[in-house]
Protein backbone atom coordinates (compact mmCIF):
# COMPACT_ATOMS: atom_id res chain seq x y z
CA UNK A 1 0.00 0.00 0.00
CA UNK A 2 0.94 3.25 -0.75
CA UNK A 3 2.43 4.83 2.86
CA UNK A 4 1.54 8.17 2.01
CA UNK A 5 -2.40 7.58 1.34
CA UNK A 6 -2.31 4.96 4.32
CA UNK A 7 -1.12 7.82 6.68
CA UNK A 8 -1.33 11.33 5.46
CA UNK A 9 0.48 14.24 7.08
CA UNK A 10 -1.67 15.15 10.40
CA UNK A 11 -1.68 18.75 11.97
CA UNK A 12 -3.26 18.92 15.29
CA UNK A 13 -5.95 22.27 16.37
CA UNK A 14 -6.57 22.63 20.02
CA UNK A 15 -5.44 18.58 20.43
CA UNK A 16 -8.07 17.59 17.03
CA UNK A 17 -6.52 16.20 13.99
CA UNK A 18 -6.66 17.08 10.42
CA UNK A 19 -4.69 16.15 7.62
CA UNK A 20 -2.84 18.19 5.31
CA UNK A 21 -4.40 17.37 2.43
CA UNK A 22 -6.07 18.44 -0.94
CA UNK A 23 -8.41 17.02 -2.95
CA UNK A 24 -6.04 15.05 -4.84
CA UNK A 25 -4.67 13.50 -2.14
CA UNK A 26 -8.21 12.92 -0.27
CA UNK A 27 -9.38 10.84 -2.87
CA UNK A 28 -6.33 8.98 -3.59
CA UNK A 29 -6.55 7.99 0.29
CA UNK A 30 -9.71 6.95 -0.26
CA UNK A 31 -9.04 4.30 -2.93
CA UNK A 32 -6.34 3.29 -1.23
CA UNK A 33 -8.63 2.50 1.90
CA UNK A 34 -11.04 0.87 -0.49
CA UNK A 35 -8.19 -1.51 -1.68
CA UNK A 36 -7.10 -2.35 1.63
CA UNK A 37 -10.69 -3.49 2.48
CA UNK A 38 -10.07 -2.21 6.38
CA UNK A 39 -12.87 -0.33 7.59
CA UNK A 40 -12.50 3.79 8.51
CA UNK A 41 -14.44 6.52 8.52
CA UNK A 42 -14.10 10.23 7.29
CA UNK A 43 -14.34 13.58 9.07
CA UNK A 44 -15.33 16.69 6.99
CA UNK A 45 -14.44 19.07 9.82
CA UNK A 46 -15.91 22.70 9.61
CA UNK A 47 -15.02 25.64 12.22
CA UNK A 48 -18.36 24.73 14.37
CA UNK A 49 -17.54 21.02 15.09
CA UNK A 50 -13.47 22.24 15.95
CA UNK A 51 -14.91 24.26 18.41
CA UNK A 52 -17.14 21.61 20.04
CA UNK A 53 -14.38 19.10 20.21
CA UNK A 54 -12.10 21.68 21.83
CA UNK A 55 -14.40 21.94 24.43
CA UNK A 56 -15.59 17.82 24.35
CA UNK A 57 -12.65 15.93 25.35
CA UNK A 58 -15.13 12.57 24.06
CA UNK A 59 -15.71 14.35 20.55
CA UNK A 60 -12.06 15.07 20.44
CA UNK A 61 -11.27 11.42 20.46
CA UNK A 62 -14.05 10.96 18.07
CA UNK A 63 -12.49 13.48 15.44
CA UNK A 64 -9.45 11.84 16.05
CA UNK A 65 -10.54 8.42 15.90
CA UNK A 66 -10.73 9.00 12.39
CA UNK A 67 -8.72 7.62 9.34
CA UNK A 68 -9.11 10.46 7.45
CA UNK A 69 -10.05 14.25 8.81
CA UNK A 70 -10.36 17.00 6.31
CA UNK A 71 -10.57 20.66 6.61
CA UNK A 72 -14.11 21.21 5.29
CA UNK A 73 -14.62 24.89 6.42
CA UNK A 74 -12.87 28.04 5.62
CA UNK A 75 -13.08 28.65 9.83
CA UNK A 76 -10.57 25.78 9.95
CA UNK A 77 -8.03 26.97 7.35
CA UNK A 78 -8.06 30.29 8.67
CA UNK A 79 -7.56 29.27 12.56
CA UNK A 80 -4.50 27.41 10.80
CA UNK A 81 -3.09 30.52 9.34
CA UNK A 82 -3.10 31.87 12.60
CA UNK A 83 -1.39 29.23 14.37
CA UNK A 84 1.62 29.10 11.26
CA UNK A 85 0.35 25.93 10.10
CA UNK A 86 -0.60 25.28 6.11
CA UNK A 87 -3.39 23.40 5.17
CA UNK A 88 -2.96 23.25 1.04
CA UNK A 89 -6.68 23.73 0.81
CA UNK A 90 -10.50 23.57 1.74
CA UNK A 91 -11.54 19.89 0.95
CA UNK A 92 -15.72 20.54 1.15
CA UNK A 93 -17.92 16.99 2.18
CA UNK A 94 -19.87 17.82 -1.11
CA UNK A 95 -17.14 18.52 -3.09
CA UNK A 96 -15.38 15.43 -1.64
CA UNK A 97 -18.68 13.30 -2.16
CA UNK A 98 -18.85 14.25 -5.77
CA UNK A 99 -15.38 13.22 -6.38
CA UNK A 100 -15.62 10.40 -4.49
CA UNK A 101 -18.89 9.52 -7.12
CA UNK A 102 -17.08 10.06 -10.03
CA UNK A 103 -14.04 8.03 -9.09
CA UNK A 104 -16.88 4.96 -7.88
CA UNK A 105 -18.50 5.68 -11.55
CA UNK A 106 -14.99 4.81 -12.80
CA UNK A 107 -13.96 2.25 -10.74
CA UNK A 108 -17.19 0.19 -10.57
CA UNK A 109 -17.34 0.54 -6.53
CA UNK A 110 -20.77 0.71 -5.02
CA UNK A 111 -21.68 3.66 -2.95
CA UNK A 112 -24.82 3.34 -0.49
CA UNK A 113 -26.79 6.70 0.67
CA UNK A 114 -27.81 6.97 4.24
CA UNK A 115 -29.43 10.01 5.84
CA UNK A 116 -32.07 13.10 5.28
CA UNK A 117 -35.60 12.87 5.14
CA UNK A 118 -37.22 10.42 3.53
CA UNK A 119 -37.13 10.44 -0.32
CA UNK A 120 -33.95 12.85 -0.51
CA UNK A 121 -31.40 9.92 -1.01
CA UNK A 122 -33.61 8.22 -3.39
CA UNK A 123 -33.64 11.56 -5.14
CA UNK A 124 -29.64 11.98 -4.61
CA UNK A 125 -29.11 8.93 -6.13
CA UNK A 126 -31.12 9.54 -9.12
CA UNK A 127 -29.41 12.45 -9.73
CA UNK A 128 -26.03 10.95 -9.16
CA UNK A 129 -27.11 8.19 -11.76
CA UNK A 130 -27.75 11.20 -14.17
CA UNK A 131 -24.15 12.56 -13.71
CA UNK A 132 -22.58 9.10 -13.70
CA UNK A 133 -25.10 6.79 -15.96
CA UNK A 134 -21.88 3.81 -14.44
CA UNK A 135 -22.28 4.69 -11.22
CA UNK A 136 -23.29 1.75 -8.58
CA UNK A 137 -25.95 2.85 -6.65
CA UNK A 138 -25.73 0.03 -3.68
CA UNK A 139 -28.77 1.20 -1.89
CA UNK A 140 -30.13 4.54 -0.57
CA UNK A 141 -32.16 5.32 2.27
CA UNK A 142 -33.26 8.33 4.83
CA UNK A 143 -31.79 8.46 8.40
CA UNK A 144 -34.92 8.96 10.15
CA UNK A 145 -35.31 5.26 11.88
CA UNK A 146 -35.80 4.48 15.19
CA UNK A 147 -33.73 2.76 17.56
CA UNK A 148 -35.81 -0.75 17.31
CA UNK A 149 -35.21 0.09 13.84
CA UNK A 150 -31.39 0.85 13.53
CA UNK A 151 -30.17 -3.44 13.78
CA UNK A 152 -32.46 -3.85 10.30
CA UNK A 153 -30.73 -0.71 8.93
CA UNK A 154 -27.42 -1.60 9.26
CA UNK A 155 -28.39 -5.17 8.49
CA UNK A 156 -29.68 -3.71 5.21
CA UNK A 157 -26.41 -2.27 4.59
CA UNK A 158 -24.20 -4.62 5.32
CA UNK A 159 -26.20 -6.99 3.25
CA UNK A 160 -25.36 -4.71 -0.06
CA UNK A 161 -21.92 -4.83 0.70
CA UNK A 162 -21.06 -1.29 -0.36
CA UNK A 163 -17.10 0.12 -1.10
CA UNK A 164 -18.73 3.60 0.28
CA UNK A 165 -20.86 4.72 2.81
CA UNK A 166 -22.30 8.02 2.32
CA UNK A 167 -23.58 9.55 6.32
CA UNK A 168 -26.08 12.36 6.42
CA UNK A 169 -27.45 13.03 9.69
CA UNK A 170 -25.40 16.51 9.96
CA UNK A 171 -22.12 16.94 12.58
CA UNK A 172 -21.82 15.38 14.98
CA UNK A 173 -24.80 12.80 15.19
CA UNK A 174 -23.43 11.34 11.61
CA UNK A 175 -19.48 10.98 13.54
CA UNK A 176 -20.75 9.16 16.82
CA UNK A 177 -22.74 6.66 14.20
CA UNK A 178 -19.88 6.27 11.81
CA UNK A 179 -17.68 5.16 15.03
CA UNK A 180 -20.37 3.10 16.15
CA UNK A 181 -21.17 1.00 13.42
CA UNK A 182 -17.81 1.03 11.04
CA UNK A 183 -16.66 -1.78 11.60
CA UNK A 184 -19.57 -3.85 11.86
CA UNK A 185 -20.82 -3.10 8.58
CA UNK A 186 -17.28 -3.77 7.16
CA UNK A 187 -17.38 -1.20 4.54
CA UNK A 188 -13.84 0.29 3.57
CA UNK A 189 -14.78 3.90 3.94
CA UNK A 190 -17.63 5.91 5.78
CA UNK A 191 -18.01 9.38 4.82
CA UNK A 192 -19.92 11.92 7.34
CA UNK A 193 -21.43 13.81 4.72
CA UNK A 194 -24.01 16.22 6.33
CA UNK A 195 -26.75 18.24 4.49
CA UNK A 196 -25.28 17.26 0.75
CA UNK A 197 -27.78 14.97 0.13
CA UNK A 198 -30.45 17.87 -0.08
CA UNK A 199 -28.39 20.15 -2.55
CA UNK A 200 -27.72 17.50 -4.92
CA UNK A 201 -30.99 16.49 -5.35
CA UNK A 202 -31.89 20.32 -5.63
CA UNK A 203 -34.03 20.51 -2.32
CA UNK A 204 -31.17 23.25 -1.06
CA UNK A 205 -29.44 25.13 -3.80
CA UNK A 206 -25.77 25.75 -3.29
CA UNK A 207 -23.91 29.19 -2.95
CA UNK A 208 -22.79 30.31 -6.13
CA UNK A 209 -19.37 29.39 -7.50
CA UNK A 210 -17.48 32.66 -6.73
CA UNK A 211 -18.66 32.61 -2.97
CA UNK A 212 -17.40 29.23 -2.62
CA UNK A 213 -13.95 30.39 -4.32
CA UNK A 214 -13.82 33.34 -1.87
CA UNK A 215 -15.16 31.39 1.28
CA UNK A 216 -18.46 32.51 1.87
CA UNK A 217 -20.94 29.56 0.72
CA UNK A 218 -21.11 29.96 4.93
CA UNK A 219 -22.73 33.61 4.76
CA UNK A 220 -25.02 32.00 1.84
CA UNK A 221 -26.19 29.22 3.76
CA UNK A 222 -27.19 31.47 6.67
CA UNK A 223 -28.71 33.86 4.34
CA UNK A 224 -30.97 31.07 3.00
CA UNK A 225 -31.19 28.77 6.12
CA UNK A 226 -31.56 31.31 8.91
CA UNK A 227 -31.82 28.31 11.52
CA UNK A 228 -28.19 28.41 10.30
CA UNK A 229 -27.09 31.44 12.98
CA UNK A 230 -26.79 28.72 16.16
CA UNK A 231 -23.97 27.24 13.93
CA UNK A 232 -22.27 30.31 13.09
CA UNK A 233 -21.98 31.83 16.53
CA UNK A 234 -19.56 28.89 17.14
CA UNK A 235 -16.69 31.03 14.33
CA UNK A 236 -15.92 33.69 17.08
CA UNK A 237 -14.77 31.14 19.63
CA UNK A 238 -12.70 29.54 17.06
CA UNK A 239 -10.72 32.38 16.61
CA UNK A 240 -10.67 33.37 19.79
CA UNK A 241 -9.26 30.08 20.57
CA UNK A 242 -6.63 30.22 17.87
CA UNK A 243 -5.59 33.93 18.84
CA UNK A 244 -5.15 32.38 22.77
CA UNK A 245 -3.28 29.57 21.71
CA UNK A 246 -0.77 31.82 19.59
CA UNK A 247 -0.18 33.59 22.32
CA UNK A 248 1.14 31.32 24.45
CA UNK A 249 3.31 29.88 21.61
CA UNK A 250 4.78 33.62 21.87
Amino acid sequence: MNVSAASPARCELFGTQVHALGMDAALAWIRERIAWRAPAYVVTLNGALLVQAAQNPDLRALVNGAGLVTADGMGVILAARILGIRLPERVAGIDLMMGVIASASASGHGVYLLGGAPGVAEAAAAEMRRRHPGLRIAGAEHGFFSQEEEGATVARIRAARPDVLLVAFGAPRQEWWMRQWSAALEIPVSIGVGGSFDVIAGRVPRAPRWMQRAGLEWFYRVLREPRRWAVIKTIPPLFLLAMRERLRRA
